[in-house]
């Protein structure tokens, strides 16, 4: 993930694939992942069982439905803190439309200025399933809403479809942790370099992105 920023990660899986081919890199499965290293290192197993730990601690259940409570929490803050209000969690359902071609809802609908908007949050470190980003998307347009994905990263084929969608993805780059998991994200960060941050609040980039976007919106209906 420390390339993703410059590469696709389709480019960086067929690279690494290569190297492997080549014997450049050698691949062991261990646990729930598959590690890769120079074939040059002869003594691997136990700095491959410590990062399979810290695989297993960020991985937990517990863990990860916090952090995407945690995500969503944060998201609210950021509505209400800029006088949005809060429509619905968790719905389907907008102005008598209800969505029914398949179980999905959206996490939030939020409003201001006579502007709604249908909210996705992810607060995980992979990317939005593809089948879920389009579900999502074409449940937006149905419910005549604007598709405000807010998520940790999203591949660039992803940010050109919501552009031409008339929405906005906010990255916001580094899976957020709640105050108390210092100590874990140290160790996730300094031995697996994963973007990963304590926050308490939406980082400030964020949130102008968003209220800029929304000012763009009210210019265009004005006009």
């Amino acid at each position: 993930m420390i390339f993703e920023n410059k590469y696709d990660h389709w480019d960086v899986n067929n690279a690494v694939d290569k190297l492997i081919e080549e014997g450049f890199l050698k691949l062991k499965p261990f646990g729930k992942a598959h590690f890769v290293f120079k074939s040059s290192i002869r003594y691997y197993i136990r700095e491959i069982k410590r990062r399979a730990k810290i695989i297993d601690s960020y991985s937990d259940p517990v863990i990860t439905e916090a952090l995407g409570n945690w995500g969503e929490k944060l998201v609210e803050y950021m509505f209400r803190l800029n006088g949005f209000e809060i429509l619905g969690r968790n719905v389907k359902e907008f102005q008598g439309k209800e969505w029914t071609k398949t179980n999905e809802n959206l996490d939030f609908i939020i409003g201001k200025d006579y502007i709604a908007y249908g909210v996705e949050v992810k607060n995980t470190l992979p990317y939005m399933e593809a089948d879920e980003f389009l579900g999502k998307l074409e449940m937006c347009k149905f419910l005549n809403l604007v598709p405000l994905w807010i998520l940790r990263n999203a591949p660039e084929v992803q940010f050109n479809t919501m552009k031409a969608n008339l929405g906005l993805i906010l990255a916001f780059k580094a899976q957020m942790y709640p105050y108390g998991q210092e100590p874990l994200v140290k160790e996730i960060w300094n031995k697996m370099r994963l973007p990963v941050a304590v926050r308490a609040e939406m980082p400030s980039k964020i949130v102008n992105s968003f209220i800029g976007f929304h000012q763009l919106l009210i210019s265009a209906d004005a006009g």
